[in-house]
């Protein structure tokens, strides 16, 4: 029996890839976003923070430059199917994340103190998408001065945490890829 199976494995493993997306190349999709991307990224994510109770989006360019760089650095970098979606919304939150320190600057937040609750929650928490109850919570925990705790700030301080949230998890579920 052993036999017949032995040929079967061998396929199988030739198959699979021999581990998996290498976490070094995870930055490879923001390299590739041009300058009048990037610039739309800043502008869509200012906009997404600026505007309240709206919905997020971004221009369909910044979706199709990340598709292709994503196409482009999979096939330069063996990344597995599994490895794309995790390396896209890296790079959207990693090139996101300075527009949403400046703002949350501008406001009289500690971008720095903001980074360091975050680092302070448990990693098996960061390595996955935050439930909404735990925004609340952090929000809460970080805007202590009853002069900031608005319902803008609260939702600015939120996708703050959502931004360190996708650039933690979505490396995270590159590396599993």
């Amino acid at each position: 029996m052993i036999r017949y199976l032995l040929p079967i494995a061998a396929a199988v493993m030739a198959a699979a890839p021999a581990h998996a997306a290498d976490l070094a190349t995870i930055g490879c999709i923001a390299d590739k976003i041009e300058l009048p991307v990037r610039a739309q990224i800043a502008i869509d994510v200012e906009r997404n923070l600026t505007e309240t109770g709206k919905r997020h989006s971004y221009d369909p360019r910044v979706t199709a430059a990340l598709n292709l760089a994503g196409k482009m650095c999979a096939d330069a970098n063996g990344w597995p199917e599994a490895a794309v979606k995790p390396a896209k919304l890296y790079a959207l939150a990693t090139l996101g994340w300075p527009v949403a320190q400046k703002i949350a600057t501008e406001r009289g937040f500690d971008t720095g103190a903001l980074e360091d609750m975050w680092q302070s929650l448990p990693e098996e928490m960061r390595n996955q998408p935050l439930p909404q109850p735990e925004y609340e919570t952090l929000v809460k925990g970080f805007v202590t001065d009853e002069k900031q705790q608005t319902r803008e700030n609260a939702e600015l301080i939120a996708e703050c945490f959502g931004f360190l949230s996708i650039i933690q998890y979505s490396s995270y579920e590159f590396s599993q890829a």
